[in-house]
């Protein structure tokens, strides 16, 4: 539920839930001291537990006890006793009972017993409940004659200063009642309100102090839907992209280091080599000119070797940095490629290596960058040689086609690339042969290079290799379909 829901639920419920309560009270608390008898929720109580259907039952069975004495034995209400007796048997609180002959009040219950006289009290055969005492009201009333012809009155008396007493204390209990419900569901929901709102502030906080500290692996678990949960997701996100932006950070310092020491490597080599020639044309070593001529060759060898090294790092940086750009034409890759293969071929020593190329006999037609293709080629031939074994080395250049795409195989059966390796060939500076001990030498850019050229072409690369048996590299580039002088994509199998 959404931060924006909870409010106006919270809202909502804060004024409805308690308002409910107290209508449920006052309901209880109307039927106790006297609602209506028979409605609401007050006629679910036990009628005992109401006063005024108390009262209204007593004043009944008195009455009726009264009308069967007056036509048995009406003299029997002039027995003090006897009224007594009657009138403890009255179980209604504040209620009493006055007998009057004439009009002299002959008996009256204790409890009214100050508050009534004879003035106060209708006359003979009066149908009036009312009397002049405001404290005091007549519930019900029994004219009769008493055996020797004197008139008799018997009254049934509530004393209401009783029942308002009660009513105010029930009111102040019904108010603080009231207040209590208002402060407990209030501090309820605020309480609910505010745990969900502040515990996962104070896991953010804590998340950020871990961050500030440098802690990029503590995780943060809020799983709430709300908006809080939102920037929750959004927070682990900023920290994961964080990690990863610092570990690639670090991965490309560790590369830095790596590429200066696999270029310090590969250049003091040849510079150490270069100076001991010239060290030894200069002391007359190479006193004749057969020897001249060698070292004079082998020093321009080792700076070409050196000026190849430096030529392939400046090349990744300008593809890193997207510097380069590519000059795209079309072209018929089957026509291409023999042109490539018999330039490659003519730079080959063929007394130990053999380069094939299996095409079919039809135009193909891709979108390429001749130059930087070749680049391509070129440098997996070149690391295929580079880790031949001492069996002549054969590399097969393979074309197939499927509905969209050319795919390009380039094997060999050199010794082949270790599994753990596989993953990583195409890295920048990485080199499965860590030992060095290779024909060629290299920066380790090479791979990294061909699948940086792929990429701007929009094809993709991969590998597959086999120790002591091979390696296969793949890649494909996009097919074009040439109708006349228009050319256009074979139709995209997947759309």
């Amino acid at each position: 539920m959404s931060i924006k829901s909870r409010l106006r639920l919270s809202y909502i419920a804060m004024p409805i839930i308690p308002f409910i309560l107290i209508i449920i009270v006052s309901n209880i608390f109307m039927s106790y001291i006297g609602g209506e008898a028979g409605y609401g929720l007050g006629n679910k109580i036990q009628k005992n537990n109401n006063p005024l259907i108390q009262i209204i039952s007593s004043n009944n069975k008195f009455m009726k006890n009264i009308n069967m004495q007056i036509l048995q034995n009406p003299d029997k209400l002039l027995d003090q006793s006897y009224l007594s007796q009657l009138d403890k048997s009255i179980d209604a609180e504040y209620t009493g009972i006055a007998l009057r002959k004439s009009s002299k009040i002959i008996y009256s219950s204790d409890y009214i017993k100050n508050d009534i006289n004879e003035v106060s009290l209708p006359s003979f055969s009066s149908d009036t409940l009312e009397n002049s005492n405001k404290k005091i009201h007549i519930l019900g009333q029994q004219y009769f004659y008493f055996s020797d012809g004197s008139e008799g009155s018997i009254f049934f008396l509530v004393n209401t200063e009783g029942y308002k007493k009660v009513f105010e204390r029930s009111s102040i209990f019904l108010i603080l009642f009231s207040l209590i419900i208002l402060v407990i569901i209030t501090g309820i929901f605020t309480y609910w309100m505010s745990r969900s709102f502040i515990k996962p502030l104070k896991e953010l906080e804590k998340a950020a102090n871990e961050i500030k500290k440098g802690n990029l692996d503590y995780t943060l678990n809020i799983n709430s839907k709300d908006e809080i949960g939102e920037v929750s997701h959004s927070f682990e996100e900023m920290r994961l992209r964080l990690k990863n932006s610092l570990e690639m950070q670090q991965q490309y310092e560790e590369n830095r280091k790596e590429l200066i020491s696999n270029i310090s490597h590969d250049l003091k080599t040849p510079i150490t080599s270069i100076k001991g020639y010239i060290e030894g044309i200069k002391d007359g070593i190479a006193d004749t000119p057969e020897k001249m001529d060698k070292y004079v060759n082998t020093i321009y060898t080792k700076a070409n070797y050196m000026d190849s090294l430096i030529n392939d790092l400046f090349l990744f940086s300008k593809l890193d940095l997207n510097k380069i750009t590519f000059k795209f034409q079309l072209v018929d890759m089957i026509s291409y490629l023999k042109d490539c293969v018999e330039e490659i071929n003519f730079e080959l020593d063929h007394s130990n290596t053999d380069l094939s190329l299996d095409v079919p006999e039809k135009s193909i037609f891709v979108n390429i960058d001749v130059q930087q293709l070749k680049r391509t080629i070129l440098n997996i031939v070149e690391n295929s040689i580079k880790y031949k074994t001492d069996r002549e080395l054969k590399i097969d250049i393979i074309l197939e086609e499927d509905t969209n795409n050319v795919i390009i195989e380039i094997r060999d059966n050199g010794k082949g690339i270790p599994k753990e390796s596989l993953p990583y060939i195409f890295d920048r500076f990485y080199r499965a042969d860590t030992s060095r001990e290779t024909i060629i030498g290299g920066s380790g850019l090479g791979l990294a290079i061909t699948k940086k050229i792929i990429e701007e072409h929009k094809g993709t690369i991969w590998v597959h290799s086999e120790q002591n048996k091979g390696t296969s590299i793949f890649f494909s580039l996009k097919k074009y379909q040439v109708t006349g002088k228009k050319v256009k994509y074979e139709k995209d199998i997947d759309s």
